[in-house]
């Protein structure tokens, strides 16, 4: 991963990205605003009644709009944070603006390429609302983050834990001793990276504590484990621990790191997943991701898919998207990331107790050809079942659902013979 900013743990500048969900109908987002992702750390404090907390906000070049002067591209923005406690008044506040200034075209369509910007508060232990605004200087468009962020419970106990951070690379110390490093923010690895990072900070009484750090797959089994001995005191002890990441693969994880001292014990845990550059952020589960396609190539490519050697599998996978990649050029396949969103949209919204989302014909007609352009609802007309129309202009189509059970299973009855008109 290409760097062009240090971050310094306490102090100094960090930066932003996230994909946004589309939403149904009327609620997708506006298109050119900016895409961002932001992770907010609690960490304890020397004080029971208080607790500090970092918020991460981490931008991709390619999420904003550059503006070429000279030899020179450039781009602004501004990241505004609003505290507001319990009863709704503001308990603190930031605005930052950050100036971006690269000298070729193709870096501002890096999605490897970020800025990341770090913000600290000092709270009293209690319960807040933090709301998070990035706005693109340029198009003057801005996305909001919504956290609710509870401290009520964080500093009690005898031994304390910070949540966890997922550290991309270390760079080492600055001057005043802080560690350096490259926090990963998204929660996302990628599978090229031989290790990683995990910093937290712990307190408790003085002398020396246990630390236990396991990885944890989706059925609960250990991946890989970390013990270590450290020296602790009242005030917060940095910790940074390196995982080997070799046998991750395309999956997701789960984090737990458990803090000993005598009789008292304290756990965190952190969800992350391990993909690749490129790979939609919508997928979690390569092999899920390939049974995921099949209303776009045979149950034998699926087969022959799944059934290959991890890196193979990888190889057939990418090869598949790349040939349709309708930009080869950036980093990211705009067309596999609207694929896999319109299936996670699915997944949420047409699933039941018996059929995955994206496994319904609702889910099918929706990732096929995306929103429809009108949605007629007929849940009670007198002598028919339940049933929907969906109207897709665009293409001059209709399709027809009726919920032939009365337990919202609704099943397409329009003759599904012209997918070539998806844009898969």
């Amino acid at each position: 991963m290409r760097e062009l900013i240090l971050i310094i743990l306490g102090a100094g500048v960090l930066c932003i990205t996230a994909t946004a969900f589309g939403q149904f109908e009327s609620k997708m987002r506006e298109p050119g605003t900016p895409v961002y992702h932001t992770e907010v750390i609690r960490y304890p404090t020397a004080n029971a009644d208080s607790s500090r907390i970092t918020v991460y906000v981490k931008m991709p070049y390619d999420n904003l709009q550059f503006v070429k002067f000279d030899s020179v591209y450039r781009a602004k923005y501004e990241i505004s944070l609003v505290l507001f406690d319990r009863e709704g008044i503001q308990a603190d506040s930031r605005i930052d603006r950050q100036n971006i200034e690269v000298e070729s075209f193709e870096a501002t369509n890096r999605q490897d390429i970020f800025d990341v910007s770090q913000f600290s508060f000092q709270l009293h232990n209690s319960v807040y609302k933090l709301s998070v605004g990035l706005m693109d200087l340029d198009t003057r468009k801005t996305t909001y983050r919504k956290h609710t962020i509870d401290l009520k419970s964080f500093g009690e106990g005898a031994v304390q834990i910070s949540d966890l951070l997922i550290v991309d690379q270390t760079i080492g110390q600055s001057p005043d001793s802080t560690t350096r490093y490259v926090p990963n923010v998204t929660n996302i690895l990628d599978d090229s990276q031989k290790d990683f990072y995990l910093y937290f900070t712990v307190a408790g009484n003085e002398g020396p504590a246990f630390v236990k750090a396991d990885i944890l797959d989706t059925d609960g089994n250990k991946v890989q484990s970390q013990r270590d001995t450290i020296s602790v005191s009242a005030a917060p002890t940095e910790v940074l621990m390196k995982m080997p990441g070799e046998h991750l693969r395309y999956n997701r994880y789960k984090y737990r790191v458990r803090f000993t001292q005598g009789d008292e014990e304290s756990e965190r845990t952190k969800d992350f997943r391990v993909g690749w550059v490129g790979m939609s952020n919508y997928i979690s589960n390569l092999d899920k991701a390939i049974d995921q396609m099949v209303y776009i190539i045979s149950s034998k490519k699926i087969n022959n898919m799944k059934n290959a050697k991890p890196e193979e599998k990888k190889r057939l996978f990418t090869e598949y998207w790349d040939q349709k990649d309708p930009s080869p050029q950036t980093d990211g396949n705009e067309l596999m990331n609207e694929y896999f969103r319109r299936v996670s949209y699915a997944t949420e919204q047409f699933g039941s107790s018996i059929r995955e989302g994206w496994r319904t014909d609702m889910g099918m007609v929706y990732i096929l050809f995306g929103t429809p352009n009108d949605i007629e609802r007929h849940p009670f007309d007198l002598g028919n079942k339940p049933y929907q129309i969906w109207y897709y202009f665009d293409i001059n189509r209709q399709f027809v659902f009726v919920d032939d059970s009365g337990f919202g299973d609704y099943r397409l009855v329009t003759p599904l013979y012209d997918t070539h008109q998806s844009a898969f």
